[in-house]
């Protein structure tokens, strides 16, 4: 899937130019400062995380739901590499925090955990434009999915860390964490439910891609 008119391209520009009008939008009413930078930096990681989520559990929502979400389960590289291109407008912001700062903001244990994450990412990108995706053969399927699910647990992580302090603050602070902390809860059910379906039961749609790519069922 290298050629040159990709549509995947228009949705990672896309991505792009969204993840940096948001994070211009931020700074720009918080300022540059420390609650500036900290606010961009969540508010890019949602505007990525909702990428990676139609990519990941899109999948499921026509088998369970019916054709109308059919265009999600299409499009699951093409919102998965999107994802990609608007995460790095976060990981920007953080390393400008860090800069802030004078130090990696975060530190030992839970930063290897993210930098895996964060590898598992740019391993997907590189496989999902074909590059090495011949040779896995049969561990294609199990890559992908373990790959996925860690970013998710990784985002997840996050989301459900922080939702429960939110519950009783700003509305805003609520709305913030608590959806996303319930799209990272749901995602993985919605997808062992749509296996179930359509291993034992029919499917409203057909969703089969014509090969596996970054995220797929």
């Amino acid at each position: 899937m290298t050629r040159r008119h990709d549509p995947a391209w228009v949705w990672m520009i896309g991505a792009l130019g969204g993840g940096v009008a948001l994070a211009g939008a931020v700074l720009a009413h918080y300022g540059t400062g420390l609650v500036g930078i900290g606010q961009a930096v969540r508010y890019t990681a949602r505007w990525s995380f909702l990428f990676f989520w139609l990519s990941y559990a899109g999948g499921a929502l026509p088998v369970l739901f019916g054709p109308a979400f059919a265009g999600l389960a299409r499009r699951a590289r093409a919102l998965g590499l999107a994802f990609a291109a608007a995460l790095q407008v976060h990981i920007g912001l953080v390393i400008w925090l860090g800069v802030v700062i004078g130090q990696i903001p975060l530190q030992g244990g839970i930063l290897l955990f993210f930098l895996i994450a964060l590898f598992c990412t740019y391993l997907l990108v590189l496989l999902s434009f074909g590059i090495g995706t011949g040779n896995l053969g049969p561990l294609w399927r199990p890559l992908l999915f373990l790959a996925t699910t860690y970013i998710l647990v990784a985002f997840g992580r996050d989301f459900l860390l922080d939702a429960p302090g939110q519950l009783t603050q700003h509305w805003l602070s609520f709305v913030e964490y608590v959806p996303f902390a319930l799209l990272s809860l749901i995602a993985i059910p919605l997808r062992l439910a749509a296996f179930l379906r359509q291993r034992f039961g029919s499917s409203p749609v057909s969703t089969k891609p014509a090969k596996r790519t970054l995220v797929d069922r």
